[in-house]
């Protein structure tokens, strides 16, 4: 039987980020290469995450490069299907409509898989209403939860397809997860900016200093608008003994961290934060998760039985929640033991791909 050929438009590594990290899993798939024929296009135009809402010269001849590229291809390949993860947002979107009107002008079907939120609020304007319209047109849809499928509903009134992501299972038997202390450990791991929370977390933590024997708090991640220096000074300011901060951490290193732990904590208000990758990873570590009602979250993190959510920004309820946990030691190691089982039941690689193969199998079946 002859295979099904299929054409990547995605970013991959670098930078590193959870759209790039998803798009790796899938392009290498040895299940999907085995079932399907894929070429693929990177189609990122930074290699640092810095640069990738940044406009400059560069991007555009970049952005020529890739079109070039895509035309040749087309020229040269007959594909069943394209599968695009179209950027929703600024520079990289109207970079992205361009590809999609050279898809349309040779009639190629379409899916999209969209890794990133902010639609709704973009197409308050009509004119980009329109754009988005004609974008969003004769397309199939990918979104990584329900929770978020009212961002497209004003442009795409058929129904998405629903792709939780998945990680990679790690063998923890190979990682040094000897334990110092026997209290709570809460975690931070991400990188060092503002709309991840890191800043209302330090305050939360200020909150809870008399209680400051009874937990200890670990601060993971590389600088971004807020840097390492800026967190020592606070630490140090606000006498904050129980915080310790490690610099940027990754792969074995990472887990390292947080297998030493018992609380991921996320209290982001990131404006395009959808489905943190970062949570699965606190999951498959065995974490309760403390963090907010942003994007996807919510579907993620069941109250009570994952972990809790907090309003946005919110230092107060975060406080709370941290000194429920510190207070109820029975309740971590119940909610600890949850969320290696979600972890195994619904975000793992394999269960990942399974789910993509099925979608892009009735993708195909349509057209």
């Amino acid at each position: 039987m002859k295979k099904s050929k299929i054409l990547f438009l995605v970013q991959l590594p670098p930078p590193v980020h959870g759209a790039s990290l998803m798009n790796k899993l899938l392009a290498e798939s040895e299940l999907l290469n085995n079932k399907y024929t894929i070429d693929t296009i990177p189609i990122q135009l930074s290699n640092k995450m810095e640069g990738l809402g940044n406009f400059s010269l560069g991007k555009i001849f970049g952005a020529f490069s890739i079109y070039f590229k895509l035309i040749v291809k087309l020229l040269s390949n007959k594909y069943d299907l394209v599968y695009f993860t179209l950027s929703p947002l600024g520079f990289a979107f109207y970079k992205d409509a361009i590809s999609v009107c050279i898809l349309k002008i040779f009639r190629k079907n379409i899916v999209f898989h969209l890794h990133g939120k902010g639609i709704k609020n973009e197409i308050q304007n009509k004119l980009k209403r329109k754009i988005y319209k004609f974008v969003f047109k004769n397309v199939e849809v990918i979104q990584l939860a329900e929770a978020l499928k009212n961002d497209i509903k004003d442009i795409y009134p058929k129904t998405p397809y629903f792709l939780p992501n998945g990680v990679k299972q790690i063998d923890v038997t190979t990682i040094d997860t000897k334990r110092t202390n026997s209290i709570p450990t809460f975690i931070y791991l991400s990188n060092l900016m503002k709309d991840k929370g890191i800043l209302v977390f330090l305050e939360a933590v200020r909150n809870l200093k008399k209680y400051d024997n009874q937990f200890k708090v670990h601060i993971v991640g590389p600088s971004s608008d807020v840097t390492i220096e800026q967190l020592e000074e606070y630490i140090s300011q606000n006498g904050l003994t129980n915080v310790k901060l490690f610099g940027p951490a990754f792969n074995q290193k990472k887990y390292k961290h947080l297998l030493k732990s018992d609380v991921f904590v996320l209290p982001t208000f990131y404006k395009n934060e959808c489905f943190p990758l970062s949570i699965l990873e606190a999951y498959q570590t065995g974490l309760v998760v403390l963090s907010t009602d942003n994007g996807a979250i919510p579907s993620m993190v069941q109250e009570n039985k994952n972990g809790f959510l907090v309003p946005q920004k919110d230092v107060e309820a975060l406080a709370e929640r941290m000194k429920y946990l510190i207070k109820n030691p029975q309740k971590l190691e119940i909610i600890k033991e949850n969320n290696k089982k979600e972890f195994n039941e619904k975000y793992t690689e394999e269960i990942l791909i399974k789910n993509f193969e099925t979608i892009i199998d009735d993708v195909l079946a349509k057209h």
